[in-house]
Order: structure tokens, then sequence, then C-alpha cells
């Protein structure tokens, strides 16, 4: 049976260790009698449509990445690809999620394909979630005078738009590769970079990206609207201006924490939340440090449960991943 490598459970363990100090610091800072007690009074009955909403989110997610693969004519079942993305979810506890990379190894023990040609896949799914949450934020993003939510979206935003203008101008992508192929250190992967810039123009294309969008935003929509039922039960009224500014909170927050690159954007999400949250919506610092617990319980906490399901029942995935771990570099290698 294939074990998880040393560096990724090291890396694991640091991620679990970290998050139980930021959680334990929030129910400090909220008082934990009040959060205790606001907890108590939340109605739990309400908790499977939470949950279900989220599992919404992964259910469009992983349609998404069977999609992708089968774009870049990847010989993979749905069956197969499931498994890949389950074990996939564990690695959101990496830094910068930079273990999900692995989901191209994984593929590449399945079918058999190329790691340079399906790892743009795995950066595609980034991407286009970062930019489907700031879509879904961006009516709060006007609406709300926060000048550093404003900030960062409008970096990351850029930085996306820019990305992508970079890969679909081919000409100017390709003059570029040529160049790199020309350096010592970089020409050794040469062949790697054009096959990556190769699957990454296709994933790209406008009519991909567009629908890739609009799978992103109902998916995280479904959190958003997730993260509005676990507020109104601590006391937000229901309207549809609630709702979104829910969604937007939820989006923006989540965003923030991936700019931050902490596992599972720690720390800078849950933050967001309770600041954001008593901050729009009124909420004491108990409520708003309970709902910002609850919903990372029912998404983050969930899909990382699901990961280590996966990897328990299918550990053979990621046979061999302690050596891709220590020879991959910024572009994909065929390890």
């Amino acid at each position: 049976m294939a074990v998880m490598s040393a560096d990724l459970r090291r890396k694991i363990i640091y991620s679990l260790v970290f998050a139980l100090l930021v959680y334990i610091g929030l129910a400090l800072w909220s008082d934990w009698g009040k959060l205790s007690a606001a907890l108590a009074q939340f109605p739990w009955q309400w908790l499977p449509v939470v949950l279900g909403l989220t599992l919404l989110n992964y259910g469009g997610r992983l349609l998404r990445w069977h999609w992708y693969l089968r774009l870049l004519d990847t010989p993979i079942r749905l069956g197969d690809s499931a498994r890949v993305f389950g074990v996939g979810m564990l690695m959101v506890m990496t830094p910068g999620k930079a273990g999900e990379f692995l989901k191209s190894y994984m593929v590449k023990n399945v079918s058999g394909a190329a790691m340079s040609k399906t790892a743009p896949v795995v950066l595609a799914e980034r991407l286009t979630d970062g930019a489907a949450m700031l879509l879904l934020a961006s009516t709060g993003l006007f609406a709300f005078p926060d000048r550093t939510a404003r900030t960062v979206a409008l970096i990351v935003f850029g930085g996306f738009l820019a990305f992508v203008l970079a890969i679909q101008i081919r000409p100017l992508a390709l003059w570029l590769l040529g160049i790199g192929a020309k350096l010592p250190v970089v020409r050794k992967f040469a062949g790697q970079l054009y096959t990556f810039y190769e699957s990454s123009y296709v994933i790209f294309r406008p009519r991909n990206l567009l629908l890739s969008l609009l799978v992103g935003m109902v998916c995280w929509g479904a959190e958003g609207v997730a993260y509005f039922v676990v507020l109104a039960g601590f006391g937000v009224a229901f309207s549809s201006q609630a709702v979104l500014i829910a969604i937007f909170i939820f989006s923006i927050s989540t965003v923030i924490g991936a700019v931050f690159a902490l596992p599972g954007g720690l720390g800078g999400v849950e933050g967001s939340l309770v600041a954001l949250s008593t901050r729009l919506l009124g909420l004491g610092a108990a409520s708003a440090t309970a709902g910002a617990l609850l919903i990372r319980f029912s998404t983050l906490w969930l899909g990382v449960s699901i990961g280590v399901i996966c990897f328990l029942i299918w550990p053979k995935l990621l046979a061999g991943a302690e050596q891709v771990e220590r020879n991959r570099v910024a572009a994909p290698s065929e390890s």
C-alpha cells in the first residue's frame, strides 16, 4: 500500500496545528462563553442545507475538472477523475494549495497523460475560481467603501486578465517560450513548457473560459448562499439584500485568504468573515465568529475530510509522489 510522502504529511500536520491555533485565537477573542452560547442557539436542523449547498459546489467543480481533462483529450473515465479530484481535496492544506499540482501526477498514474499536459487544468481551476468569486463580489465591491477589499480585487483580477491575454496572444507567447528555450536552466524543460502552453491555450480560449467562469459562479454562489443560511441561524433577517451581502462577504473573504497563500486560506478567510459580517450585517463578535467557524467547518473541513477518506480508499494514486514533490519546479516536469 502506498503511503503519503513524509514531506506532504509534514506540511498537512503543520497546517492542522496552525488551524488549531487560529481557531483558539478566534475563540478567545470573541469570548469563549459567548461563542459557546451562540453555537448552542444555532438551529442545527439547518446544517444539512448548508452541507448540501457545499456538496453542490464540489459536484459542479468535479464535472468542470473532468471537462477540462476531456478538452485536452486525456484518456480518463469520470470515475477515475472523481477519485483524483477527491484525493486532491486534501491538498488544499498545503501552502498556497501547491500540493494540488499532484493531481496531475495522479492523472498520469491513471491515464499515462504527461503532467505538463494536465498541470494547466489545476492552474485554470484556481484562476477561474478566483475570477468567479470576484465577479460574485463585484456588486459589493462598489456598494461598500472598503479600500483594502477593492485593492485586493483589482490586483487579483488584473493579474488574471494579464495572464489570459498573454496566453491567447499566441505570437507573443511563442516568442517568450522561444527566448526561454535558449536559457541554460530553462532549456532542459523546453519541451514540457511548450506542452504546458498548448494545454493552457486550449483551456483559456474565450468560449471555454466563459463556460468555466459560469460554472465557478454557480458553484461558489452556492457556498455563498450556504453562508447566508448560517448567518440566518445567528439572527440575520432574510432579505435579498442580506443574501447578496453574505455572498459578497464569503467571496471576497475567500479571495483575500487565497492572496495570503496560507493553507486553506487559514486566518485570512476567518478574519475577513468576522470583520465584514460585524461591519455590514451588525453581528456581535461571538455570533460573527461562530458563523465563520461553522461555515469553514462546513466547507473547508468537509472537503479536507472527503480528501482524507479518498486517500485512505485509493492511496496508490499518490504512489511515488514523494519524488515528484522533490523535483517539482516552476514548470511542471515529467517526473
